[in-house]
């Protein structure tokens, strides 16, 4: 499936922030299982490059 979108439903965004466990980089589906969100599947599912500085931050 090839989809194009410049933006994310406002209810799908809330939805992925309430399941998604940054402490382990995934968002937890209960009874489902979890998908992982790292650097690799973001740029596999994206597209997106992985180059240039690393972004330093502190939560």
């Amino acid at each position: 499936m090839d989809l194009a979108a410049s933006s994310m439903p406002g209810d799908l965004s809330q939805w992925i922030m309430k399941h998604y466990d940054p402490e382990i980089s995934q968002i937890v589906i209960l009874e489902r299982g979890k998908i992982l969100v790292d650097v690799a599947s973001v740029r596999r599912i994206r597209g997106l490059p992985n180059r240039g500085g690393k972004v330093c931050f502190e939560n």
